[in-house]
């Protein structure tokens, strides 16, 4: 899984972090971690707004909610401050995210946020109601796909949040390294899940997935 990113210079090129195949992502490269700052840039919650966002999600009380592929936790801490109720799961792969969210003065005073590296993310399988996937879909491979449709329990819900490849905008990765909606819905069909299309942001189509029993 790889965390989320905002501007399509700041790559490094490599294998997955995991060794896992990168099949079906459509971002060439995976996110450098040295740019991690760009992802603590307030301007993105003017695109992607924290309130809308945990809206959608909607998440029952007491839900585990997974954010995955979380980066430096911007929109975990968020969720997590506006729903202490829930148990929220920072997921990333790279440990250096990690590091800088448990740093950030908000995450420590936060008690219901806990850091995870996807390589613990066993111990979750089957157990989680939610999961917000931010601007990760585009980035993962299909079996980082098939390993996000497992943590969700049957009765669970993916928020699917990601760069329209069909939407002109400033900020982003080029439209050819995004899906459009259709290619994303497409990908989750084979992932494992039902998808919804819910109403678009500003830059970001929103699909809402449910695990298919045709799994």
């Amino acid at each position: 899984m790889s965390s989320k990113h905002e501007d399509n210079r700041h790559w490094t090129s490599g294998q997955h972090h995991h060794g896992h195949s990168r099949e079906g992502a459509k971002q060439p490269r995976v996110f450098n971690p040295a740019r991690a700052a760009l992802l603590d840039d307030p301007e993105r919650f003017k695109y992607l707004p924290a309130d809308d966002i945990a809206a959608l999600l909607d998440a029952p009380q007491a839900a585990v909610v997974v954010d995955f592929g979380a980066g430096t936790g911007a929109f975990s801490i968020e969720l997590a401050k506006r729903r202490p109720d829930l148990q929220v799961i920072a997921l990333d792969e790279q440990p250096g995210m990690l590091d800088l969210l448990k740093a950030k003065p908000a995450a420590r005073e936060i008690k219901n946020l806990r850091p995870m590296l996807t390589s613990e993310m066993d111990s979750i399988k089957g157990k989680v109601d939610r999961i917000l996937a931010i601007n990760v879909l585009h980035e993962i491979g299909d079996d980082d796909l098939r390993g996000m449709a497992e943590l969700l329990k049957a009765t669970g819900i993916a928020l699917v949040i990601d760069w329209d490849g069909d939407t002109e905008r400033p900020v982003g990765p080029p439209k050819g390294h995004t899906h459009t909606p259709t290619e994303a819905r497409n990908r989750l069909a084979k992932a494992g899940f039902n998808t919804e299309v819910l109403d678009h942001l500003q830059y970001h189509f929103v699909i809402r997935a449910r695990r298919s029993d045709e799994e």
